[in-house]
C-alpha cells in the first residue's frame, strides 16, 4: 500500500506539472495573438510549442493552397534539419490515412508501410510517426498543425486534443489579421470618400455657385454705373440679377442638401424617412422609427441606408413594394430594410453597399446583406446606441 501510495502522488505529480507546461504554452501563444503579432509569428510560436509540448523531432505550422500544402511555421528540436518555412508538400491521395490525418485531424502511428509521395517524403527525413490537428478560420479548413517524431507510435493517447488548443489560437489570430485589414481597408476607403467628396464640392461650388456669385458681382458693378445715366435699365439689370440671385441660392441649397439632408436636421429621423418614403417610385412602408432624437452620426448613418437601399431596389432590382424597420433592443439599433426585387445584390458589385459598410462599421456597427436571385433583398444593420 505504501509503495502503491508513492506511486500514485508520483503520477498526479507528474500530471500536474504536464498540466502547468501546457498552461504555460499556451498563456506565451495566446499572449502573442493578443498582442496582435503578425501572423507569421504566431505560426512560428505555435509549432515551437507544440513541438516542445509533445517531445516533437519537428513541428510544423502549414496552410494549405489549392494544389500543395506550405510550411508557414517551423520548429526542430535541434536534431534534426526540420522542414523550412516555404517547403511545398504534395497532398496525397484523399483517401489515404495521410491525407485524412492531415485534413481531419489524426495521427500515423508509422510511416513505414503507407503509399503515396508524402509519406514517402516523411520517411526520407526519418519520421516515423506524427499526430495533426486541422486549422478552420472563417468556417473552412485553413491548414493544419503537426508534430513529427523519429519513432514509431510516439505520441501519448491525447496529443490531438493537446494539438488542437493551439489550432484554436492559430484561428483566433487568423481572424483578428482579418479582422484589421478589413478595418484597414474600410478607413482607407472612407478617407478616399471623404477626399472624393470634397473634391466635388470644390468643383461644384467653383463651377456653379461660385462663378454665378462672380457674375453677379460684375453686373452689380454695371447697374452701379448705369443707374447715374439710365435708372429704368438699371432698374431692369437689377430685376435681372434678382433671378439670378434666386438661381444661387437654390445651388447653394442643393450642395448643403448633398451633405446633410435639412429635414433630417430641423424635424429628426422620422420625417426624414418618410421623405425618402415619398419621394420612393413604389410604396414604402415604415414602422418603429424612434419618436425621440438619436445621436447625428447614427441618424446619419440610417438615413444613408435606408436611401441608398431604396436607390438600389428601384435602380437595380425592379421592385415594386419594401418594407422599412427599426427597433431597439439591448442598447442597439438594429434597421431592417426589405424589398421584394429579384434580388443578386452584392457588397462588392458597387461603391454604395460598401460605402454603408464602412460608415456603420465606423460607428462600431454591423451590415449584413441577403439578396439570393429571385428571391428580394434584405439589408440589417445594428448600430450601437451607447
Amino acid at each position: 500500500m505504501t509503495v502503491r501510495a508513492g506511486t500514485d502522488t508520483t503520477e498526479i505529480a507528474h500530471r500536474a506539472n504536464r498540466l502547468a507546461e501546457e498552461q504555460a504554452a499556451l498563456r506565451r501563444v495566446a499572449t502573442l495573438v493578443a498582442s496582435s503579432a503578425e501572423p507569421r509569428q504566431v505560426f512560428q510560436l505555435v509549432a515551437e510549442e507544440a513541438g516542445r509540448l509533445l517531445k516533437a523531432r519537428t513541428a510544423a505550422t502549414v496552410r494549405f493552397d489549392e494544389e500543395a500544402a506550405v510550411v508557414v511555421g517551423s520548429w526542430s528540436d535541434g536534431e534534426g534539419a526540420g522542414i523550412a518555412v516555404g517547403t511545398l508538400v504534395p497532398y496525397s491521395d484523399p483517401d489515404s490515412p495521410v491525407y485524412r490525418a492531415t485534413h481531419e485531424g489524426g495521427r500515423i502511428d508509422d510511416y513505414a508501410d503507407l503509399a503515396g509521395e508524402a509519406a514517402r517524403l516523411t520517411r526520407a527525413r526519418g519520421y516515423r510517426s506524427a499526430v495533426m490537428a486541422p486549422i478552420a478560420a472563417d468556417g473552412r479548413l485553413w491548414g493544419t498543425l503537426s508534430v513529427f517524431s523519429a519513432s514509431a507510435n510516439h505520441f501519448p493517447a491525447d496529443a490531438e486534443q493537446r494539438l488542437a488548443d493551439f489550432t484554436t489560437l492559430v484561428a483566433l489570430a487568423l481572424e483578428s489579421a482579418e479582422a484589421h485589414d478589413q478595418l484597414t481597408a474600410s478607413r482607407a476607403r472612407i478617407v478616399e470618400a471623404s477626399f472624393a467628396e470634397r473634391r466635388r464640392l470644390e468643383r461644384n461650388l467653383h463651377d456653379g455657385a461660385q462663378q454665378r456669385l462672380v457674375t453677379l458681382a460684375v453686373h452689380l458693378r454695371l447697374a452701379q454705373e448705369t443707374l447715374r445715366e439710365d435708372p429704368a435699365a438699371a432698374e431692369a439689370m437689377l430685376a435681372h440679377l434678382g433671378d439670378d440671385l434666386k438661381l444661387a441660392l437654390e445651388e447653394l441649397r442643393e450642395l448643403a442638401r448633398g451633405l446633410h439632408p435639412a429635414v433630417l436636421t430641423d424635424r429628426g429621423l422620422e420625417p426624414a424617412l418618410q421623405s425618402l418614403a415619398n419621394r420612393a417610385p413604389f410604396p414604402v412602408t415604415i414602422v418603429g422609427v424612434p419618436s425621440h432624437r438619436l445621436e447625428e452620426g447614427v441618424e446619419g448613418a440610417v438615413y444613408y441606408l435606408v436611401a441608398e437601399s431604396l436607390t438600389n431596389a428601384a435602380k437595380h432590382a425592379d421592385a415594386s413594394e419594401a418594407q422599412v424597420e427599426i427597433a431597439e433592443a439591448d442598447e442597439q439599433l438594429v434597421i431592417t430594410i426589405n424589398d421584394n426585387g429579384r434580388g443578386g445584390a452584392s457588397p462588392t458589385g458597387g461603391s454604395g453597399l460598401r460605402g454603408l459598410a464602412d460608415r456603420i462599421e465606423a460607428l462600431g456597427g454591423r451590415l449584413v446583406l441577403e439578396s439570393p436571385p429571385g428571391g428580394g433583398t434584405l439589408v440589417r444593420a445594428t448600430l450601437p446606441l451607447g
